[in-house]
């Protein structure tokens, strides 16, 4: 059975709900960007697949996940000026070596065509936000973020691999859109059920 989505996250609804809703969570706290999707529900095989990323920084997977999620979601890169990752900290990246987010807007670039800029910048060291509520995660990335370009009038794709609240993506998007931006569009490997 297809259930609604929510029109702006792309996160399940219940079944009464009707199609081009919005979750809960967005109707309480409207979001910076236009529109999320993402190619998997997280679940087992999803978290395998994002530990492949994540952990192992396995740029063949993410080139896989890639190419089905430009077929998937065509029209949301029709337009884009640039696709920029969600930053990892200077600390975790010394720590891992890459960012995650990296590896898959890199391969995302490369298969679309759209240009990838590094111009995020995350200028606080964020508590991971495993674990923590809505509001704590909401507070947890609060101006934490800054842009180092000018992007007026540009449309971003921006690029993270897993959207839970969106707490994130919408603080990006909105230091995106304080650099100018028209439009924010979204784009994770896998997405929670938690609104």
């Amino acid at each position: 059975m297809d259930y609604p989505l929510c029109q702006t996250c792309g996160k399940v609804l219940p079944s009464s709900y009707m199609e081009d809703c919005l979750c809960s969570t967005c109707q309480e706290f409207p979001r910076e960007f236009e529109v999320a999707r993402a190619l998997l529900r997280y679940d087992k095989a999803a978290k395998s697949i994002i530990t492949s990323v994540k952990r192992n920084g396995d740029n063949n997977t993410a080139r896989v996940c890639c190419k089905i999620i430009l077929e998937r979601y065509l029209e949301i890169f029709e337009g884009i000026d640039r696709i920029v990752a969600v930053p990892s900290h200077w600390t975790r990246l010394l720590k891992r070596g890459y960012n995650p987010a990296s590896i898959i807007a890199s391969e995302l670039s490369k298969i679309s065509g759209s240009p990838f800029h590094n111009v995020l910048k995350r200028c606080k060291r964020t508590q991971y936000q495993k674990e923590k509520s809505l509001h704590e995660r909401l507070e947890n990335v609060k101006d934490a973020f800054q842009c180092k370009a000018d992007l007026a009038g540009k449309n971003v794709l921006l690029v993270d691999d897993v959207f839970t609240t969106g707490a994130t993506l919408n603080e990006c998007a909105k230091t995106l859109k304080q650099a100018g931006c028209r439009k924010v569009h979204c784009i994770t490997i896998a997405t929670t059920d938690a609104v």
